[in-house]
């Protein structure tokens, strides 16, 4: 029994999902996946060739099988000694009657059977194979004269990877970039070095299948003024045999017309089908639900793979070389014989196909389906703003334009349309709107959506509006957050139709290609970049000058910031650190610099600020500073040592300077000026003065032990003493001597007075003053008195009480008579008392004692007069003064 596989492919629009369950043991080496599917106004065509033939440039039309060769060969056309196989085919216009036609997808497959070349040379040949990425091949398109080697996108399946049968691979590119981008895409397309197996070929197995390959590219396009088919392309890979089933393949997702015959086209592509063996079918499961053998002019329904490439339903020829045969490479594109709708009826919605074989061995590797559908559609979509020539600019108002129309072949109904205002814009209102359109903006979302009525776009209906006003946002927005030189918008459209309920969704197209084609992309609107933000702070503004002490002065400085003309930036601010002065460190700049950078990516000038701390405050003394002072010259004060701080500059000096101004008649009296002085590296000077006014209040002093009063005789006068004088400032000063008399200096008695003055230049003076007592003798200084001697009858005995020297002040002493032989009373008259002398050399003061005379007769008798000392009394160098009393009454010793 055979073994079954069931592919279950569905499309619905542009979302596809394949369905793919294996129900036994059929060999699907890669699950078929939808490479295209979408309900487009167009169609599907290809192109192809093989690249092993009979003859290397020459077409091969025998009717043999590609295994009953042993012996084929690499087509190759190029004459290139690069390219080891290649071939072409040319591409015409598959509407001739539209002179432009907008590719959706163009797809390039290459496939062959790959085995490695035995070394029995069997499979080979003995030939060497060629050296070559088999997922690589070199294209030359239509206008082009070189090739250009491309690389897959896909590796769909490669057999040498588990030595399956004869190593069948598969790869595909997608080039409808490539063709978008020629002049003309009409031409010759040519391929070369597709890899592949030379020569003959012997399975895995050891069977012979014999050698295949070619390539093929499939084609789908659009034009606004074709019927909407739903175009469905799958590729995988599948390796029918004898042994191993059949498997079927379910396309869902579309609807076909209502009414009116169903048209549809069928592409494949497949290889390893002999033109010699058949046993091999397409089958479909039609409308009475039986699976029906599907057959062309040259595809047999027993024979369906055989070695053809074939385009609706003929040989396609226009190929070099253009074989009839292509020794087991098959590729199709032939329209489904659908007569009465046996196949696919009216609004059907999937299609059954099935592969099968009991004979034959082959693998598919690409099957579609381009089927009429029955849909509405909105066309392009078209998108579009208000114009304002060379853009807009910030704040202005702008209306957009969604122009409305049904292109499809269905009433639409349940239509809403929405888009999400881009940043760049803010939604102002909607003109007048179509009747019964309603509207509805969500300020979170940003998301504006049109409600549309069913019944408002109808087929036939006329084209209709939805305008609605955005405003540019102002320029701080695209200087602070968005450089933004344009705005985006798409709208996507929901809605489905009312025959066709299967839910659609559209987007809409901001320009059309040269078909008139919407490209479904976003509606894009100028925006004028607004020009660059300069400063608004002008240059130097911000320059500061600080005191080097002033810690807040500084930091407010610091925290300054220029400002911009308009909007916010974050200023990006360069602190630079402090670029002391050589000359004097404390002092200096800070240079700081701002940019900012707008959202356009444009920076700033560069805005600088110079700080720049100076000293301004001259240094300080430590030590409390001398005052101005008058000193003696011999006491004149050391200097003192003053040091000095500074609110900047610690490396201080301060400088002593000292100045002597002379007196030139005098050099003990003069004035010493001394100067302190700090000056700190700013060049701020403090100084102090203190003046010393140096004077001489001292007298002299003399040298030598000075003579003391003396006495002497008036006949041995002592020679005058030199003296000389020191001075505690006069280095010479002079002594001066002067003597005068006082008394008579002819006469026995008087007084020398003898004066050394020792002076210095300043007038200080010291007198020394000797006084020489001259007496007849020269007696001690002091007092005397003398003995007297009377007569009884004298009636007074008269003493001297003589001073010698001199008392300054004067002075007083006392006296006293005292008994002797003569008795007080009987003799004399007692005296007694005290003298007031004043003090004077010479000076003499006399007593008088009374004596008694009696009539008695006497020995001479005697009483003394007494001195002793009182007040400031000198020296008595004689106390006792005698008076002898002779008698005077006669006899013997009378004395009389």
């Amino acid at each position: 029994m055979k073994s079954k596989t069931t592919l279950t492919l569905q499309s619905i629009f542009v979302s596809v999902t394949l369905l793919f369950s294996l129900t036994a043991g059929a060999q699907v080496k890669k699950a078929f996946t939808p490479r295209y599917s979408e309900t487009i106004k167009g169609d599907v065509t290809i192109i192809a060739n093989n690249v092993l033939s009979r003859h290397a440039t020459n077409a091969y039309t025998g009717e043999g099988g590609n295994h009953d060769f042993s012996n084929n060969v690499f087509v190759d056309i190029d004459f290139d000694n690069s390219t080891f196989n290649s071939s072409s085919a040319n591409f015409s216009n598959p509407e001739p009657g539209l002179s432009c036609l907008n590719f959706k997808k163009v797809l390039l497959y290459w496939a062959a059977a790959d085995k490695e070349y035995d070394t029995n040379a069997d499979t080979g040949n003995g030939g060497t194979e060629p050296v070559w990425n088999y997922n690589q091949v070199k294209l030359m398109m239509p206008g082009q004269s070189s090739y250009n080697t491309v690389t897959a996108d896909e590796v769909i399946y490669r057999g040498r990877d588990e030595h399956f049968v004869n190593d069948p691979y598969i790869c595909v590119k997608d080039i409808t970039t490539d063709v978008v981008g020629l002049s003309n895409p009409f031409g010759k397309f040519q391929i070369a070095n597709v890899k592949a197996t030379e020569g003959d070929l012997y399975s895995h197995s050891g069977s012979h299948t014999g050698t295949s390959g070619g390539w093929q590219i499939v084609f789908v396009y659009e034009n606004p003024s074709l019927i909407g088919k739903n175009v469905t392309l799958f590729d995988g890979y599948v390796h029918i045999t004898k042994t191993e089933g059949e498997v079927e393949f379910d396309f869902n997702g579309f609807q076909t017309v209502p009414t009116g015959n169903v048209n549809a086209d069928i592409i494949l592509g497949s290889f390893e089908g002999d033109r010699d063996i058949d046993g091999d079918q397409l089958q479909i499961f039609d409308t009475n639900s039986t699976w029906s053998n599907l057959s062309t002019t040259l595809r047999d329904s027993n024979n369906f793979f055989n070695s053809r490439i074939t385009l609706n339903n003929a040989d396609y020829t226009n190929r070099n070389p253009a074989s009839t045969n292509t020794l087991g490479f098959d590729a199709a594109v032939f329209d489904l014989q659908n007569t009465g709708n046996k196949f696919i009826d009216n609004n059907q919605t999937s299609a059954r196909f099935k592969i099968t074989s009991d004979k034959e061995s082959y693998g598919l590797y690409l099957l579609g389906l381009s089927v009429e559908v029955y849909e509405p559609s909105l066309g392009a979509l078209n998108f579009t703003s208000s114009t304002s020539g060379t853009g807009f600019n910030p704040g202005d108002n702008v209306q957009m334009t969604l122009s409305v129309e049904n292109s499809g072949n269905d009433d639409i109904q349940n239509l809403e349309i929405y888009t999400t205002l881009p940043q760049e814009v803010d939604f102002v209102d909607t003109e007048t709107l179509p009747s019964g359109v309603t509207y509805n903006f969500n300020t979170t979302t940003r998301e504006l959506r049109f409600f549309v009525p069913d019944g408002n776009t109808d087929v036939g209906d006329p084209l209709y509006t939805l305008d609605f006003n955005v405003q540019v946002k102002d320029q701080c927005f695209f200087l602070e957050s968005a450089c933004s030189t344009n705005f985006a918008m798409q709208a996507t459209a929901t809605f489905s139709g009312v025959t066709n309920t299967n839910p659609v969704v559209a987007q809409s197209s901001g320009t059309l290609d040269s078909c008139g084609i919407g490209n479904f992309d976003p509606t894009v609107v100028a925006i004028n970049q607004p020009d660059q933000v300069n400063w608004s702070t002008a240059a130097n503004g911000l320059d500061t000058t600080v005191s080097c002490d002033d810690t807040d002065a500084l930091n407010a400085a610091q925290a300054l910031e220029p400002t911009t003309e308009f909007c916010n930036f974050t200023l990006n601010k360069v602190s630079g650190s402090f670029v002391a002065n050589p000359s004097c460190p404390g002092e200096g700049t800070y240079t700081n610099t701002w940019t900012f950078t707008d959202a356009c990516g444009r920076t700033s000038d560069i805005f600088t600020q110079v700080i720049t701390v100076e000293d301004t405050t001259a240094p300080n003394f430590v030590e409390a500073l001398p005052s101005d002072i008058t000193v003696e010259c011999d006491d004149i004060p050391a200097a003192a040592v003053l040091t000095a701080d500074d609110n900047c500059d610690t490396n201080l000096s301060v400088t002593f300077d000292e100045q002597i101004t002379d007196n030139d008649a005098c050099p003990s009296d003069y004035t010493i000026t001394r100067t302190w002085s700090v000056e700190d590296c700013a060049g701020h000077l403090t100084e102090h003065i203190q003046t010393i006014t140096v004077v001489d209040n001292t007298a002299p002093t003399f040298v030598e032990s000075l003579p003391g009063d003396t006495v002497a005789a008036y006949d041995a006068i002592p020679s005058t003493e030199v003296l000389t004088a020191n001075d505690n400032c006069d280095p010479a000063a002079s002594v001066g001597l002067s003597e005068t008399y006082i008394g008579d200096n002819t006469s026995t008695t008087y007084t020398i007075v003898r004066t050394w003055t020792a002076s210095d230049c300043a007038g200080n003076s010291i007198d020394h003053t000797q006084n020489i007592f001259v007496t007849e003798n020269g007696d001690p200084v002091g007092l005397y008195i003398n003995d007297v001697t009377v007569d009884e009858a004298a009636g007074n005995a008269v003493l001297e009480i003589f001073h010698v020297g001199q008392v300054t002040g004067g002075f007083t002493v006392n006296h006293n008579t005292a008994d002797g032989t003569a008795v007080e009373s009987q003799d004399y008259n007692q005296l007694s008392g005290n003298l007031n002398f004043n003090g004077t050399h010479g000076e003499t003061i006399t007593v008088s004692v009374a004596i008694n005379d009696d009539t008695i007769i006497e020995t001479t008798e005697a009483f003394t007069v007494q001195l002793s000392s009182a007040v400031n009394t000198p020296a008595i160098n004689d106390n006792s003064g005698e008076v002898t009393i002779n008698d005077n009454d006669g006899g013997a010793g009378n004395g009389v």
